[in-house]
């Protein structure tokens, strides 16, 4: 039987047993079926896989023993970051789903000009993220944010080494020519919803450090941009390389 994956906070964790308690809880008891002795993996957010043994099952927690640890090999060269304008209707799922095992440490959606979608699900999201991060073997676990207004997002971009921005207009200039494509930077990924972006807001993108590059000369959908610029920048650090 395949051995799950389930995340715990550190803060449960005494150096021999973890409590895994929660929404983490429920899946494992009532979805997963799975009883006193069951082998599973447990994740602290810190890197590391936690083999354990399930000892005891409560009412809303199990107690489980810590029998080997090993570092996670899932880890991503760099720190990256999408900025997602908000998508229609379910797009976002696949999105965050996708780029999660693609090593995305964070999605944050916002509002740019052209979006035509005002529904987010901020909970269905980060679950929808959990449940990547263990598919894939991820240690750590990626987060969603809030969804930020056009302003939101600019004031974030200070915090990131390297901007990035797909634009279907440009003209020249690719992921790989990219400024401070580096192991271990702060990278934003910024792509449109649908309706692209607004020259006025490329602009004030561009005037916060943003590169502007081509996908190529077909026009993508939203959520192929996001999947393969994404897939890109890992490739060009050396992540899908093996």
């Amino acid at each position: 039987m395949e051995i799950k994956r389930f995340f715990a906070d550190a803060e449960n964790y005494d150096g021999r047993f973890i409590i895994v308690d929660g929404e983490e809880y429920v899946h494992m008891s009532k979805v997963l079926r799975h009883k006193v002795g069951y082998q599973i993996i447990v994740n602290l957010d810190d890197g590391k896989d936690y083999y354990c043994v399930i000892r005891e099952m409560g009412k809303d927690y199990a107690k489980v023993e810590v029998e080997k640890i090993f570092d996670n090999e899932c880890k991503a060269p760099a720190s990256v970051t999408l900025f997602q304008a908000l998508p229609k209707g379910d797009k976002l799922d696949l999105i965050t789903q996708k780029c999660v095992e693609l090593g995305v440490e964070k999605i944050v959606p916002f509002f740019s000009q052209y979006v035509n979608e005002s529904k987010f699900n901020f909970q269905r999201a980060n679950r929808i993220a959990l449940e990547a991060c263990k598919q894939c073997g991820r240690a750590t676990r990626a987060q969603v944010g809030e969804l930020l207004d056009f302003d939101g997002l600019l004031a974030n971009l200070e915090q990131y080494d390297t901007v990035i921005l797909p634009y279907e207009h440009a003209e020249i200039g690719k992921i790989s020519d990219v400024k401070g494509l580096e192991k271990g930077k702060k990278i934003a990924l910024i792509i449109g919803s649908e309706g692209g972006f607004a020259p006025e807001e490329v602009e004030q993108i561009v005037a916060r450090r943003g590169q502007v590059v081509s996908l190529g000369k077909r026009i993508l959908r939203c959520e192929t941009a996001s999947i393969i610029a994404s897939a890109i920048i890992m490739y060009e650090m050396g992540d899908l390389q093996g």
